[in-house]
This record gives structure tokens, C-alpha cells and sequence, in this order.
């Protein structure tokens, strides 16, 4: 009986210590900072701006927008300017350039054999060129990238990427200036800087060769002709660097377009802010209906049925 009593004791000291300090803290136990009130924890949350993107993850605003920008960081721009602000017509009519350097200047293939070639300027960049490349995979095309030498440069895992996949790549220049306005001695140092580019990354020395805005004349395709290189330009032009909508990019290319064509496309923009996705998207409708036609697409090179490297 005595033990009960001493025992009946103890449980009740022990049970007013408990209402006293909440708990009952005993060897081991370690004591925890309390945490906010919940009000407190939306105070902090609105401060820093924070909102569910599922999956556990936060994200501010300001990321957010980040990563539905696009970016051209590493791109380097184009010397010359865009494609807007730079093209105007020719002081020589290609085809008059063409009939004086047949050996030289090439604007298309056959027009007795159904194949045409997809040619893309100005790449690579980060964002257009991987996207064209998607593309051209999903509907198994390859086609002739006629790359910037800095770019190529700033972006050689693309280059590798190009030539991976079965491309065809050329020369565009070092940095894309207007040839009629710069001496041969740069016309010929910017197709070498940019010819020793392309084999630095992929271990191929191009030989084809296409002037920035399609601006040439008698001399500059007589260096071009010197340096050993097939100055490609191209028959059907889509105007995709005016940044139209994809259905009138796509027309331009489909219309009274012929057997051999060369058609010119753009897979990188001259500026951070110029939109080109309307030559990724015209492909969906350029591939699959001259596909439909027979039409077979062919690189440059096989449609020409000249060496693409040396």
C-alpha cells in the first residue's frame, strides 16, 4: 500500500510538470527553435516573390520571364547589320555573273532532274539552328548550312552537330560584312579565317561558298574563283528575314519554284531581338508537299555534282 501511494505521488508531481512547461523534456531530447506562424510564413513568401511551379520546385517572376526569353548571348552579331537593314539588290545581276564564271558562280542545279537543296545563312546560333535542325530530322531532309565563321566559333558543338547529322556545311564569311564594300584583300582574309574555323571544329576544308547578302561583283568572284571555292547562290529566295509569317514564307518558297532549285533560308537572325521561327515553321509545309510532288532534297553538293571539301 505504501508503494502505491509513493507511486500515485510521483505520477501527479510528474503530471503538474508537464502542464507547466508543455512537455516533458528527458535524456537526448533536443529542443527545436519554434517555428513562424503561418501568417509569418506568407509574409516572407510575398516578400521574396515566390510561386508553385509543381513538383516541389519555386521560382521568382523574374525567372520566370527569363526562361520564356529567348537568348542570343553567345552569338556574335552580324558586322554587316541584318538582313533588313543591309540587302538591296545587286550592282551585278547574279545571272550576268553566272553566265561570265560558269567555273564559279552556281544559282541551281538541273532543272531535268527532280531534286532541289535547302540552304540555311548565318548560323549557327543557339536557339534557330538547333530548332532547323529538329526539323529537318523529324522529316529526314538534309540540307547545306552556309556558316559565320565567329559564330561557328562561338557555337562548334552546333557545327559538330551539323555534320553529325549528315549536313553539308560552307562558308559565309568570318563575320558577315558586305564584300562590295571591303577590299579582296579582306574578302580573301575573311573566306581563309573562316575556312581555318571550320576545320579547327569538324576536321573538313570547305569549298563552297556563299557572300554575305548575296553581295558580290566581278572581283569578288574572282578571288572567290582563286581560292578554289564554288560560289553558290541560290534561285528561290523565301524572304524568311522579314520576319512574315510562316504561310507567306512558305508561299514564297513554293512559288513557280523549278527542278534543281537552290533555295535560300536563314537558320540564325542578325539581331537579338529578330524572330526566325517562321523558317523552322514553313518547313511543315514546304517539306511535305513538294515530298508529295516527288521532289527528292538533296546538300548542295549533290545537286551540283561538285566536291563539298577538298
Amino acid at each position: 500500500m505504501r508503494m502505491l501511494k509513493l507511486f500515485l505521488v510521483q505520477l501527479f508531481l510528474l503530471i503538474l510538470l508537464i502542464g507547466c512547461n508543455g512537455t516533458a523534456e528527458g535524456p537526448g531530447y533536443i529542443k527545436h527553435e519554434e517555428s513562424p506562424e503561418n501568417e509569418d510564413l506568407e509574409d516572407i513568401e510575398d516578400s521574396l516573390d515566390v510561386q508553385e511551379i509543381g513538383h516541389g520546385q519555386q521560382t521568382t517572376d523574374e525567372d520566370q520571364e527569363q526562361s520564356s526569353t529567348k537568348t542570343y548571348d553567345q552569338t556574335p552579331g552580324l558586322r554587316g547589320g541584318s538582313e533588313q537593314e543591309a540587302r538591296e539588290p545587286n550592282p551585278v545581276d547574279n545571272f550576268e555573273l553566272q553566265q561570265a564564271f560558269p567555273d564559279v558562280v552556281a544559282l541551281q542545279g538541273p532543272m531535268d532532274e527532280m531534286e532541289m537543296a535547302l540552304t540555311f545563312d548565318d548560323g549557327p546560333d543557339e536557339v534557330i539552328t538547333p530548332a532547323v535542325l529538329d526539323k529537318l530530322d523529324e522529316y529526314d531532309v538534309k540540307a547545306t548550312f552556309f556558316l559565320i565563321g565567329e559564330r561557328a566559333e562561338a557555337h562548334p558543338d552546333i557545327v559538330q552537330q551539323i555534320v553529325d547529322e549528315g549536313h553539308m556545311i560552307a562558308n559565309h564569311s568570318w563575320d558577315h560584312p558586305k564584300f562590295t564594300d571591303i577590299s579582296n584583300e579582306e574578302v580573301e582574309e575573311q573566306i581563309d579565317r573562316t575556312e581555318t574555323a571550320l576545320h579547327d571544329i569538324t576536321g573538313e576544308a570547305v569549298r563552297m561558298f556563299r557572300p554575305p547578302y548575296g553581295a558580290q561583283n566581278e572581283d569578288t568572284v574572282r578571288t572567290v574563283g582563286a581560292l578554289n571555292y564554288s560560289n553558290v547562290i541560290w534561285s528561290q529566295d523565301s524572304l524568311d528575314w522579314k520576319e512574315m509569317e510562316a504561310e507567306d514564307t512558305a508561299d514564297n518558297i513554293l512559288s513557280d519554284i523549278t527542278y534543281g532549285a537552290i533555295v535560300l533560308q536563314h537558320s540564325a537572325g542578325g539581331e537579338d531581338d529578330e524572330d526566325l521561327m517562321n523558317t523552322v515553321e514553313a518547313l511543315d509545309k514546304v517539306i511535305p508537299e513538294l515530298k508529295d510532288d516527288g521532289i527528292e532534297f538533296v546538300t548542295v553538293d549533290e545537286l551540283l555534282d561538285i566536291r563539298p571539301y577538298r
